[in-house]
């Protein structure tokens, strides 16, 4: 079984500082095996000389240079090593100089999938890469996303999008077969590696959330054996969620349209509209269990699991992202949050029905050594309750409910560390009248809820416990400031609407009132969350905010308009 770890560096951002980069650290937690994230940024690339000369080529003969020394310190540890690449990602020198050859008719910023040569080029340079580095266990393939489009060195794109004269009578399950069929030559029947193709795909409609195309994809795909069994050296990798690392998802239904053949699942330790990890997100439950109501109903609400999952697929392993996803903060110093996750998969990948309260003993035991029963036990309930709180907190369960898809259930109001106020507004406006009441009454929910973990937790923040729980209630006050924020956001928002449509009613001075409080005490939360808890020892760094002070003070303004006249 894989229990796979990775560090998810994006392009131009700083690398976190964590503990994992250490993979003596990552076998100890269970792990055995990791993916080198890195060699995304060379996807394409058979040599530096490719990119050009200048600080470009030295970036990746740098990037290269620094990958060979990962790979070589996690086999030193006992990892076994995959590296990622992406397809369609080549060299922009090396694509200008055969244009008409690699790249779509009439769309000349896309690499045609169609295109023999562009799809050569793409699996020579894989082997040529390998070459390059020590060796190696395997190679993911990412073929529903492509970084190439954000390094200047590279021209890149998936290979859905396309859709060119050549590349037109292309169905997607073509797609998908002709590209898996290529590098499943090359990686496993050619260089005898392994070959984890992600499903994922960053628009709706391909494999990751469709099950019909992999229905398709089932005995089309290569790796089939005279006796009907499958290729162990193929593995097929889904995010565990039906499209994104959302909330108000299924259990990726797509991953069990694929028959016996070996299938991988990506748990993210980190999630990236939830906070990323700057205060209790325990995902063991989700990832054991599987979502429950409200997150889905009818059929979709019976348990489904790892759990239950584990036998209903070949499950070759799992793999955890244990930092990183998104692309911006909050940037997280102490990662104590994010490692109750980390230490989770390999034990779900050993016992998909481990029970929680042995997952959970294993990281309190870490935060809080000193065997102390009360504090194990208001760790663990903290722990328990942080599923709800996020979800209450972070999403509106009446505009989800609404989407008639599972794409985007948060209504994008929050993206890494940007919240929209903008966005929220516009959830609140989609929003039935008699449902509104339950906008505010899950965000106290979540808020009361937390406020009441933290009171019990701090009470134990004393002589030998006050060390290592201070950065963890440092760490709380933070997120309880932001969850006051979006508490009081969204009731003033909720007064607003109301307010608008009842501007002659009796009651439109009371909702006036109830606005105006509400926005205020968002503006005075939003002070203490980036300005007295953002710098304190093991909070994370602030959230931003887009829209935020504009639009809460243009209703003030508004109301204080109206209140005049």
């Amino acid at each position: 079984m894989l229990k796979l770890a990775m560090i998810l560096n994006n392009a131009g951002e700083r690398a976190a500082q964590t503990r994992y980069r250490d993979p003596a650290v990552l076998g100890q937690l269970g792990y055995n095996g990791l993916v080198v994230w890195e060699t995304t940024g060379v996807s394409g690339i058979t040599s530096p000389y490719d990119v050009g000369a200048g600080e470009m080529r030295r970036w990746v003969e740098r990037l290269i240079e620094q990958t060979c020394q990962v790979i070589d310190q996690a086999r030193n540890a006992g990892l076994s090593v995959y590296i990622t690449y992406d397809v369609l990602s080549l060299p922009r020198l090396v694509v200008d100089g055969r244009r008409d050859e690699m790249l779509c008719k009439q769309r000349p910023n896309l690499l045609c999938p169609a295109s023999d040569v562009t799809m050569q080029q793409s699996v020579d340079a894989l082997s040529a890469l390998m070459g390059q580095l020590p060796p190696v266990d395997g190679v993911v393939l990412r073929i529903g996303d492509s970084d190439g489009s954000r390094l200047p060195y590279l021209i890149g794109n998936d290979i859905y999008l396309p859709y060119c004269p050549r590349c037109s009578e292309l169905g997607k399950a073509d797609r998908v077969c002709r590209f898996v069929q290529a590098f499943y030559d090359s990686i496993v029947t050619r260089h005898g590696k392994t070959l984890i193709v992600r499903a994922w795909n960053v628009r709706p409609g391909g494999m990751h959330d469709s099950p019909e195309l992999c229905e398709r994809l089932r005995d089309r795909l290569p790796g089939m054996n005279r006796d009907g069994t499958f290729d162990s050296r193929l593995i097929l990798s889904f995010k565990f969620t039906e499209t994104d690392f959302w909330r108000y998802q299924r259990w990726n239904p797509a991953s069990l349209a694929l028959g016996d053949r070996p299938i991988m699942y990506e748990l993210q330790c980190q999630r990236e509209f939830e906070g990323k990890g700057s205060g209790p997100n325990w995902q063991a439950p989700l990832w054991r269990d599987g979502p429950k109501p409200p997150e889905v109903s009818g059929d979709d609400a019976r348990a489904k699991g790892l759990a239950a999952v584990a036998s209903q697929v070949n499950l070759a392993g799992l793999w955890a992202w244990v930092r990183g996803g998104g692309w911006g903060g909050p940037f997280v110093a102490d990662e104590t949050w994010i490692d109750a996750n980390a230490r989770a998969v390999p034990m779900l990948a050993d016992d998909p029905a481990t029970d929680l309260h042995v997952i959970a003993d294993d990281w309190i035991a870490a935060v809080a050594p000193s065997g102390d029963d009360a504090l194990a036990c208001a760790l663990y309930d903290l722990l328990s309750d942080s599923p709800d709180v996020v979800r209450e907190g972070f999403y509106v369960c009446p505009f989800a409910r609404t989407r008639r898809g599972a794409w985007h259930p948060n209504g994008d109001w929050i993206q890494d560390d940007l919240i929209d106020a903008e966005a929220a507004w516009r959830m609140v406006q989609k929003i039935e009248d008699d449902q509104l009441d339950e906008v505010i009454a899950e965000k106290t929910h979540a808020l009361d809820t937390f406020v009441g973990h933290r009171t019990r937790l701090q009470s134990f923040a004393i002589g030998k416990n006050k060390k290592p729980l201070e950065p963890l209630i440092n760490s709380l006050l933070s997120v309880e400031a932001l969850l006051h924020v979006l508490r009081d956001l969204m009731a003033g928002l909720v007064a607003y609407r109301r307010f608008m449509h009842d501007t002659n009613s009796s009651q439109a001075s009371e909702l006036a009132d109830e606005c105006r409080q509400a926005m205020r005490s968002s503006q005075l939360y939003w002070q203490h969350h980036t300005q007295r808890y953002a710098t304190l020892p093991g909070a994370a760094t602030a959230f931003r905010e887009t829209n935020l002070w504009e639009l809460t003070q243009r209703i003030l303004d508004e109301l204080a308009v109206t209140a005049e006249g």
